[in-house]
């Protein structure tokens, strides 16, 4: 079973969707599920979720080296027993978001996967974020996501020499979001020659949703149910071919 999991894509690729409903599908199955927000700015989780973060506790907290019992740092999601995420709090003061280093970054991650069955950190597309270059290079797992556009297949060359240079290549499940009608996926699949593993389908709804702190996975209607079927499919892959 995958360890530790990243999900990666370029802006506005749904990272922060998939990643929320993907533990939630882990969570599912009484697997320990840490999540982390690669988000240096503000706490983005907690809006997915419906929570907040306290002061006390989040992604500053955490990457504090001295800091022995970093699971406490996490905020429990209050929907599953087995599923806790961790981004920067609700409410902070300061640009601590300037003091994170990658070497802060690694004991937190190794920290956190001590604690957790599955660690999935919900990546950045600047190649520069911390957290996001951390989780890619310590990663079993990269799960990349691809909304069809000209802007996604530009960051896909753009991000070329890094995936080369760090060998990330192997490491990668790319994953297609079904078009929305802006952008055929046909003419991105034949200028990105990429395998696509899973297809997801286009969730209209998914603002909404996600706004009022409704994560897709536990949503009913249709497009919903066909979403998680997928990402049951991907927590089979994960899980090292269990058939969902």
């Amino acid at each position: 079973m995958s360890k530790l999991i990243t999900v990666w894509g370029a802006n506005n690729s749904g990272k922060t969707t998939f990643s929320v409903s993907l533990a939630c599908a882990l969570s599912r199955r009484d697997i320990l599920v840490g999540l982390i927000s690669s988000n240096l700015t503000y706490g983005e989780l907690q809006t997915f979720f419906g929570q907040e973060v306290r002061p006390e506790k989040g992604l500053f907290e955490a990457l504090n080296a001295e800091n022995p019992n970093i699971g406490e740092k996490f905020t429990d999601y209050v929907e599953s027993k087995n599923l806790f995420f961790l981004s920067a709090p609700t409410r902070y003061s300061g640009l601590l978001c300037d003091t994170v280093t990658t070497e802060d970054v690694e004991g937190m991650i190794n920290a956190a996967s001590v604690v957790f069955d599955v660690l999935l950190i919900d990546g950045a597309a600047e190649i520069d974020n911390p957290i996001s270059g951390v989780g890619l290079w310590l990663s079993d797992t990269i799960i990349t996501l691809h909304r069809p556009s000209i802007a996604a297949q530009m960051w896909l060359r753009g991000v070329s020499d890094f995936v080369r240079e760090l060998h990330l290549a192997e490491k990668q499940t790319h994953v297609l979001l079904t078009a929305n009608g802006k952008f055929d996926d046909r003419t991105y699949r034949s200028m990105t020659e990429l395998l696509f593993t899973f297809e997801l389908p286009h969730i209209k709804r998914a603002g909404e949703l996600e706004n009022a702190g409704t994560p897709l996975y536990f949503f009913s209607d249709r497009s919903c149910k066909r979403y998680s079927k997928v990402l049951e499919k991907i927590v089979g892959m994960i899980r090292g071919g269990e058939k969902p």
